[in-house]
């Protein structure tokens, strides 16, 4: 992920005050910039006034240090991480949730790397000689090792929609069999730039493979019209690098993602071809009727897997209320990083997201010190496996340590340290509780950041909503607002690193997510579910 190269407009509201306070004095940009005339609540102020840029800097020059090896899930330096976050949190005055020991929730995670693959249509023509990166490749090493042959069934595009309206596996047998699909969709290329078209591409691939292991598929063929040795080689890297899943998810689905030449290959017999085929979708993407249940194809996958144990680190502050404290606010973000490569070159991650650590880390400081308690009792989730696929927070969601019914709302921290220094991206923050959105807004009063809703939309080409912790929460019904200040040319590059973080702009970052989680906190009801999405079902 890169710098997006859309432009992202500001609120124009901010743009005309930008303007202004170039033509008044100081003390008056200083007033629009701090908020100042727009007082932090009586109950809440003690707090708010210990969250310091310093202190932050402090536990980041420990979270994002060589010596913790770039924090990969599963490795020696995010233990050691763990436990520093652990020892703060107890320093701060909190404690493991109800019923807990240990702060640290474990769980196990299967780390595979792909040793090969082939790829071969049975009685095809002569002359079909498949090879890895040059004709298919494996979009999945979460799959175990196999060797066997699956007899083809069409399956369109490969959609399944909730209403039924648009289900491309409606009627069909795949018991057992390997689904052959059109890779994307009809749209997936209209207004997107080659990385975001990428970055669709492989969503509807997870999307697909889902639904299809659902209709008992027991792999899936993804045909590219675009695909070719060119693309494949730029991915030779990637398929390289060792990936994870939750071990209590299971093997993943297979799937093979093949050039037009194979398509052409598992298409033979039929009348078809791959790009006939793509012309007639065009006009009738449904109801096309292709039979291949003549053809079987053999695929192997040889794949080298170890497990390993990770670690959420989850924190507990009791509220004040009798009743209330039942519920809780959720703070979250993610403390693991990329590690190192085969250079050795350390990912030290001080932005993504050793700065929501941290920054959480002083949140929590903040209520615990804070002279009066909220009425709700909050929990801080410092989840591992972000990077490998949110694995962190979908164990968490998967096994809550406070039930996810309780939960009244959580506020996700990642990459809050770079780029301009008076903004910040809040991303869905009104899609399931527009009073959410409406109490974040409140609370910036008093500390007068720029809040862009730049990225804020489902349909982002970025993706940003579906790409931190805050989702797995979001698809409980939960709602959340995503903090986050923006991509970088040093975004999973080594040259993350602590001297270039802007703490200035982290500390009101950070009171801005603490007044927001007192006002959450000491609401006298659960917050409203009237949110954009609530409204389009």
């Amino acid at each position: 992920m890169q710098q997006p190269s859309i432009v992202i407009g500001r609120n124009p509201v901010f743009q005309r005050l930008r303007n202004l306070a170039m033509l008044l004095p100081l003390i008056i940009l200083v007033t629009l910039r701090t908020g100042a005339g727009s007082s932090v609540a009586e109950d809440a102020q003690q707090g708010y006034d210990t969250i310091d840029a310093t202190h932050l800097e402090a536990l980041l020059k420990f979270i994002a240090a060589d010596e913790l090896e770039g924090r990969n899930t599963g490795d020696r330096g995010l233990d050691i991480a763990a436990l520093f976050l652990e020892s703060q949190y107890r320093l701060a005055g909190l404690t493991p949730p109800p019923g807990q020991v240990s702060m640290l929730q474990y769980f196990d995670v299967v780390e595979s790397v792909l040793q090969g693959a082939t790829f071969e249509v049975v009685d095809a023509k002569q002359g079909q000689d498949f090879r890895l990166l040059q004709d298919f490749l494996v979009n999945s090493t979460h799959s175990k090792s196999f060797d066997q042959t699956f007899p083809l069934l069409f399956a369109g595009y490969g959609f399944r929609s909730k209403d039924g309206m648009h289900d491309d596996f409606k009627g069909i047998d795949a018991n057992g069999k390997a689904l052959v699909v059109i890779d994307g969709s009809p749209e997936a290329a209209k207004d997107s730039s080659p990385r975001a078209l990428a970055r669709k591409l492989r969503a509807l691939r997870r999307s697909k493979a889902t639904w299809a292991k659902e209709a008992g598929a027991s792999a899936i063929i993804h045909v590219s019209a675009t695909m070719n040795e060119s693309t494949m080689d730029r991915l030779r890297n990637r398929l390289k690098r060792p990936r994870q899943r939750l071990a209590e998810a299971g093997p993943s689905l297979p799937q093979f993602v093949v050039t037009a030449r194979v398509g052409d290959a598992l298409l033979q017999g039929s009348g078809w071809n791959t790009t006939t085929l793509l012309k007639s979708l065009e006009h009738n993407a449904q109801g096309l009727q292709v039979d291949i249940s003549q053809q079987k194809a053999q695929m192997t996958v040889s794949v080298a897997s170890v497990t390993k144990r990770a670690q959420n680190v989850v924190a507990y502050l009791e509220g004040s209320d009798p009743d209330l404290k039942q519920q809780v606010v959720a703070f979250g973000a993610h403390y693991d990083h990329v590690g190192m490569n085969g250079n050795g070159d350390i990912f030290n991650g001080a932005d993504d997201d050793g700065s929501g650590t941290v920054g959480m880390l002083e949140v929590a400081r903040a209520f615990a010190g804070n002279g009066k308690r909220p009425r709700r009792s909050m929990i801080f989730v410092s989840h591992a496996g972000e990077e490998k696929g949110l694995l962190g927070s979908k164990f968490y969601t998967n096994h809550p340590l406070v039930p996810l019914g309780n939960t009244v709302a959580q506020l996700n921290v990642d990459m809050i340290g770079r780029n301009d220094p008076n903004a910040v991206y809040i991303i869905g923050s009104n899609f399931l509780s527009r009073e959410l959105h409406t109490i974040n807004e409140t609370a910036n009063q008093s500390v007068g950041l720029d809040l862009d809703y730049g990225y804020n939309d489902l349909d982002d080409p970025n993706r940003f909503y579906y790409r931190s912790d805050h989702y797995n929460y979001a698809k409980h019904g939960i709602p959340i607002i995503f903090y986050f200040s923006g991509t970088h040319e040093d975004y999973h590059q080594p040259t993350d690193t602590v001297d270039k973080i802007d703490f200035t702009k982290m500390q009101r970052i950070v009171r801005l997510l603490y007044l927001t989680g007192w006002q959450v906190g000491n609401l006298d009801h659960r917050l409203a579910q009237d949110g954009l999405l609530l409204e389009a079902l």
